[in-house]
């Protein structure tokens, strides 16, 4: 298929979970059908999007305003341990090492910052030279990245001065992957800019927090991890609410029937994006997937099939939501969102359309309809009722009288 489906509809997924519906909101968000006219019909096209259909002959829907959801209250708390991880974080992020002035010669263990150039024959090679390099004289890997060196590749650095410029011969192993350079020997030049140390939270001071994060001494770096982790964790209970949403409301409404060959339509769009995303070599489809997966086309086709239909049916119920409270686009909040989409790959809202759909029209439909699913799902998580418990067996015993009372 020349549309990337599958592509899209991750996209989309992401999107519209930030937007409102959480992390398991992308079982509800991920259709491609256009509600257009009551009579169900399939395009010539092939496509899911192209498949209509009266979402209320499909769906019963019930009390789905009223919902209940539990979510445990330590799963949301901020500890002193997590602050610290976060700090460890954004100094890994920014600045993992600095120059160590007590230190002027090349020892085996030491960190080093490094410009270097690669020749072969004398000419440098593509891809052999880079500056700011920091190298793990012991582990001969770079130690930001942490990615490793071909056999040999830092040995010469030993011994050598902060500010010398040393020659070093390394030869490639054959099998390498390039042809010019597989079992060639070729000389790599270091100039050797520092010798540095691991900056821990311990070593930090009010210098590196003003210089690496702007801020005036490193209580403000402190209190920023803390803000940061504070948001995240507002945004995680947000999406968590709206999975429970979702997992509630699909027990009170029910799934009559599933439109007819939107669900082939979908496993067949995933499958033969899955194929031309892992297997463009020309690899059989069936090879590959048990010798990556351990499992065959046929089982693997039924996982997604399973997994579909679950999506399709919570897509469903909130499609079906969305036409029930008459909800409607408002163009500020779409723009926000259909920009957002664009920025993940595509030149303008046109091209996003004409990707999906048959017309452009077509693709704009579908988009409407996802970003409403998405509104019906944030107006119930708005008046969802939200219990906290302490622990997971507070949690336990909700989710058992739960049970018990349907």
């Amino acid at each position: 298929m020349k549309r990337k489906i599958t592509a899209i509809l991750i996209v989309c997924m992401a999107m519209t979970a930030a937007a409102g519906c959480g992390s398991k909101a992308e079982n509800a968000q991920t259709g491609t059908e256009v509600p257009t006219e009551e009579s169900t019909e399939i395009s010539a096209s092939g496509s899911s999007v192209d498949i209509t259909y009266d979402v209320m002959d499909h769906v019963t829907l019930g009390d789905y305003m009223n919902v209940d959801v539990t979510l445990n209250e330590s799963d949301y708390q901020i500890t002193e341990d997590a602050v610290n991880s976060y700090v460890d974080q954004m100094i890994a992020s920014v600045k993992p090492y600095v120059p160590d002035e007590s230190k002027t010669v090349v020892e085996k263990g030491d960190v080093v910052d490094v410009n270097y150039v690669g020749k072969k024959d004398g000419v440098a090679f593509d891809g052999g030279s880079a500056e700011n390099q920091l190298i793990d004289t012991e582990a001969n890997a770079n130690a930001a990245a942490g990615s490793g060196y071909i056999d040999g590749f830092s040995d010469g650095l030993i011994g050598a001065k902060v500010g010398d410029t040393v020659d070093s011969d390394v030869t490639f192993p054959e099998d390498y992957g390039n042809e010019e350079l597989n079992g060639q020997t070729v000389t790599f030049t270091f100039t050797v800019n520092a010798i540095c140390k691991a900056v821990t939270r311990e070593s930090m001071d009010d210098a590196y927090a003003l210089e690496n994060f702007q801020l005036q001494n490193t209580e403000e770096v402190y209190a920023t991890a803390n803000t940061e982790l504070e948001q995240q964790m507002e945004t995680q209970k947000e999406s968590d609410i709206r999975a429970r949403v979702i997992e509630a409301v699909s027990k009170v409404c029910t799934v009559n029937s599933l439109p007819e060959g939107l669900l082939e339509t979908r496993v067949e769009e995933y499958i033969e994006n899955f194929r031309a995303y892992y297997c463009a070599d020309g690899t059989d489809l069936n090879e590959f997937l048990q010798s990556s997966y351990g499992t065959t086309e046929e089982e693997f086709r039924e996982q997604n099939r399973t997994y579909m239909e679950e999506s399709l049916r919570q897509e469903l119920i909130f499609e079906a939501i969305a036409e029930n409270e008459k909800l409607e686009v408002d163009q500020e909040g779409y723009d926000t969102y259909i920009s957002n989409i664009v920025a993940n790959g595509y030149g303008s809202e046109e091209a996003l359309y004409e990707s999906l759909g048959s017309t452009k029209e077509v693709g704009e439909n579908y988009f409407h309809k996802v970003y409403l699913e998405n509104k019906a799902c944030d107006l119930i998580a708005k008046q969802a009722k939200v219990t906290y418990t302490k622990g997971e067996e507070d949690t336990e015993a909700a989710e058992a009288v739960t049970s018990t009372e349907e």
